[in-house]
């Protein structure tokens, strides 16, 4: 049975918290602006695919499973035209339990991560009814391991701060005015998490796909 790293409670609180704001402050502030639906929020549920990380000098590896992801996005347009918008955005996506396995390394157990990403967003046709677009940004990524190793012993060295850089891609969908839908892939480009090992590259790509409803203001 799967089990959460101990803490990992933590960053989904981060991610509740992160939401109740952004639910009470903007509505408040779009109720101020004239120019009408600036604005977006977006929630999304998602899933990073499984990944092979080669261990340095060595034939090694470990083995990083899949898993299930939750997403905020908060957008800001503040240049538009007829064939594109421009968007400020805050992009916060947690991953609350990725399992480690390796055979030739002891690595933990698993591992929880999140990401706080400020960026732009370009919007293609947005007044159609379907607008792709392209995301990038930079900003704040937390790597937390679960307490115990594979061999079972306890660390103490669970949590590892690191640069991001992020970028991607997607596709929103209008359904109603104040209403629409959200397909979007984005790769959050990091340090590595401390897999209590050394690694053959120093950096990771985080492919994230989600879906969402975005609430437009």
């Amino acid at each position: 049975m799967r089990t959460f790293p101990k803490g990992s409670k933590q960053i989904l609180w981060l991610g509740g918290l992160v939401l109740v704001v952004a639910a009470v402050t903007v509505p408040a502030r779009a109720q101020s602006q004239d120019s009408g639906q600036n604005q977006e929020l977006t929630f999304s549920l998602g899933g990073i695919p499984g990944q092979r990380r080669s261990f340095q000098g060595s034939a090694g590896a470990a083995q990083i499973s899949a898993d299930r992801s939750f997403g905020i996005n908060y957008g800001h347009r503040f240049l538009d035209a007829k064939i594109a918008a421009l968007y400020g955005e805050l992009e916060f996506v947690a991953i609350p339990n990725r399992a480690l396995t390796a055979a030739s390394a002891t690595v933990p157990q698993n591992y929880a991560s999140l990401y706080l990403t400020p960026g732009v967003r370009l919007k293609f046709l947005p007044g159609s009814r379907l607008s792709p677009w392209a995301a990038i940004g930079g900003g704040y990524g937390l790597y937390q391991q679960s307490a115990q190793l594979s061999n079972g012993q306890n660390t103490t060295n669970k949590f590892l701060n690191r640069g991001v850089f992020e970028y991607g891609g997607g596709l929103d969908y209008r359904l109603f005015r104040f209403i629409g839908l959200r397909g979007e892939v984005r790769d959050f480009f990091s340090g590595n998490p401390n897999l209590n090992a050394a690694l053959n590259s120093s950096t990771q790509h985080n492919v994230v796909a989600s879906g969402g409803i975005i609430l437009r203001f």
